[in-house]
């Protein structure tokens, strides 16, 4: 007789997840969220190729495709090149970081109105940027006094919520109190200087991403780039805090130094992306929730919601240009009467679980 053991069968990781081995190193792949990843992608090409195929003067999809490829003529390289990619690329990048800054406070505080526009934070970006618009700074446009502003704003929740994470309906209670009083603050200081000299800078705050150019979108990229590293190093620990404080202590996880550094990074993402576009409103709550219920089960959705995001600010941009086509008419109206919706169906959901 043999004593030998028989032989096991290689290791294939969850039902739901794919496997990859190269030689020592194995990973595994959440099935669904990679597939909702890559669809997100494909939708949010269409969605850009279409938003640059509209505008004053008509193109084809086809069109703004060959443009992008270089085989456009010369007006349709200015239309696109100079006008809209620029607007584009704003509109993406804003919505990117407004997605992803939501979704980690989102799962910070576990409440889906924790989210930067309910808590103060754009608010707190607007407030320094207006301040610094209007006193400070002469030509330039202040976009790095946005986190400095934000900053002040975390400052203040942290120190009137020091446990975000269990205190979840004072968090967001304290930020809708910061979030009117800095929109006083700012509202004051606009009222007080000239209606002429106001017109941008109002818009701005309104959420406007016409003329936008790379003088403002590059900086702000290359920082929002800058912080990837770290933001894939917290997705990890960042998917035990909502099994609570208890559990994940127990798994090694310095619960009050994670909180601190997910809460200081979602609200430097935000501030980074509202210094673009202004303080555009539900973005940051919608993205989160669409990609919550994509993955259903799978990991914390942090790259989804930044690619959801990315899509809801597009697809509003391009449906408030073709709504009010010639007027500009800043994109922040139409996110907050499409929030409204998503809101009210949020409380009516929730309103039919209780009952």
């Amino acid at each position: 007789m043999s004593n030998s053991a028989p032989n096991s069968l290689p290791y294939q990781g969850p039902s739901d997840c794919w496997h990859l081995r190269v030689g020592r190193w194995s990973v595994l792949l959440h099935r669904r969220a990679w597939l909702v990843t890559l669809a997100m992608t494909v939708l949010l090409v269409l969605a850009s190729l279409v938003a640059l195929s509209i505008g004053s003067a008509q193109l084809t999809i086809a069109d703004a495709w060959h443009t992008l490829m270089g085989q456009g003529n010369r007006l349709q390289e200015v239309m696109v090149f100079k006008i809209r990619l620029p607007r584009l690329l704003a509109v993406i990048v804003a919505g990117a970081a407004l997605g992803l800054s939501g979704c980690l406070i989102q799962t910070l505080v576990r409440n889906r109105l924790a989210t930067p526009d309910m808590v103060g934070v754009n608010e707190g970006a607007t407030l320094a940027i207006v301040l610094f618009s209007l006193y400070l700074t002469a030509g330039s446009w202040p976009w790095w006094a946005s986190p400095l502003g934000a900053s002040l704003a975390v400052a203040a929740l942290y120190t009137l919520c020091r446990n975000p994470g269990e205190q979840g309906y004072l968090f967001v209670v304290i930020g809708i109190a910061l979030t009117e009083l800095f929109q006083a603050l700012g509202d004051f200081l606009m009222s007080t200087q000239s209606l002429v000299h106001l017109n941008s800078l109002y818009l701005w705050t309104m959420g406007h991403f016409a003329g936008q150019g790379y003088s403002v979108l590059a900086p702000v990229a290359l920082c929002l780039l800058a912080l990837c590293p770290l933001l894939a190093w917290l997705v990890r620990p960042l998917s035990v805090l909502p099994f609570g404080t208890a559990t994940a202590q127990g798994l090694g996880v310095n619960v009050n130094r994670l909180q601190l550094l997910i809460l200081s990074l979602a609200i430097l993402v935000a501030a980074l992306g509202t210094a673009i576009g202004g303080p555009v409103i539900f973005i940051a709550m919608a993205a989160p929730i669409l990609a919550s219920k994509l993955v259903r089960n799978g990991p914390v959705p942090v790259w989804i919601a930044a690619l959801a995001g990315a899509l809801l600010l597009v697809l509003s941009d391009t449906l408030v240009r073709v709504l009010a086509q010639p007027t500009e008419v800043p994109t922040g109206i139409m996110t907050r009467f499409l929030g409204g919706i998503l809101l009210l169906f949020l409380l009516i959901q929730d309103r039919r679980r209780v009952d």
